[in-house]
């Protein structure tokens, strides 16, 4: 357990975080209004309102799989969203994706929704991988869902042609049980294994809304900001406190330390939706006992 000291800097990343994100790739979007949506059932239930990354696939009985990052291609990070007015986009790397989805309970039908992107000067691995899963995430395919492993929760969407090729994609962020789920401070991870659990005094939580607020509570106050989401990444403006409660001088001076600023960080959401995940582009705090990511647990989970 890190003392107070060091306990102040994942309180500065994990708020900030949302503060200060921002994205490479394909240009976002936000679905509002928060309009409930009829079940279909099956894995297509894993798609509409979902962020998806692919994770790689097999092409004429060959597999092939997502790039592993270097300094030079750490950026460019895939990933779709499949909207609810019946549009996904998102990129696959280097190229933006815009595509239309009829999305059924056990298969989909993907259509261009405008022009072929060129990605002059994209690095050839991932140029490779884009030209895999472009060849594969289009036309009629067909659902199925697996887990990654016994032990681990992550939901698995597979898509199949008609010629039996696949490719396989990853949730980042659920269709469902993100928006509206209070997510409470967990722990914080350090590059040289220690851990931070939380503030001394009082805790931290919030709250995504999908008409693009946040509201959550700081060891003493109430809070409120916007939040835009764009692929993995988050990012939110305007931090408000909506309450002025009298504080001890501790809880003051963690609060304040939620508000500070940082770099961009990615998230995602885990174990069968139950941790979210924030993770710093460049991990913050002098070498060794920088911060690597900040977890929280959804309310009420274990």
């Amino acid at each position: 357990m890190r003392p107070l000291r060091r306990a102040l800097a994942p309180a500065v990343a994990v708020l900030a975080a949302l503060l200060t994100l921002t994205t490479a790739g394909a240009p976002g979007r936000t679905d509002g209004g928060g309009a409930a949506r009829k079940l279909l059932g099956g894995p297509g239930d894993l798609l509409v309102g979902a962020v998806l990354k692919f994770d790689g696939g097999r092409i004429d009985g060959r597999k092939f799989d997502r790039p592993t990052p270097t300094e030079e291609t750490w950026h460019l990070r895939n990933w779709v969203e499949f909207h609810r007015d019946g549009t996904v986009s998102g990129t696959y790397g280097c190229a933006p994706v815009q595509l239309t989805a009829d999305v059924r309970a056990n298969d989909l039908t993907l259509g261009k929704d405008g022009p072929d992107a060129r990605t002059d000067g994209c690095p050839q691995d991932v140029a490779a991988f884009e030209k895999q899963v472009g060849r594969l995430f289009t036309g009629h395919l067909t659902l199925s869902e697996q887990k990654r492993g016994p032990d681990d929760g992550a939901r698995i969407v597979n898509l199949k042609n008609d010629r039996g090729d696949y490719v396989t994609l990853s949730q980042t962020r659920p269709a469902q049980g993100f928006f509206g789920t209070q997510w409470d401070f967990y722990f914080a991870q350090y590059d040289d294994g220690g851990q931070y659990g939380g503030p001394e005094h009082g805790k931290i939580s919030w709250i995504f809304h999908e008409d693009g607020t946040m509201t959550g509570k700081l060891p003493c106050n109430d809070f409120t900001a916007r939040a835009h989401f764009t692929g993995d990444v988050v990012t939110a403006s305007a931090p408000t406190l909506t309450t002025h409660r009298k504080c001890s001088e501790g809880r003051a001076r963690e609060e304040e330390s939620w508000l500070d600023p940082l770099p961009p960080s990615t998230y995602g959401v885990s174990e069968d939706g139950s941790l979210l995940t924030l993770r710093p582009e460049e991990p913050s705090g002098p070498e060794p006992g920088r911060k690597l990511e900040d977890n929280f647990k959804r309310a009420g989970s274990k």
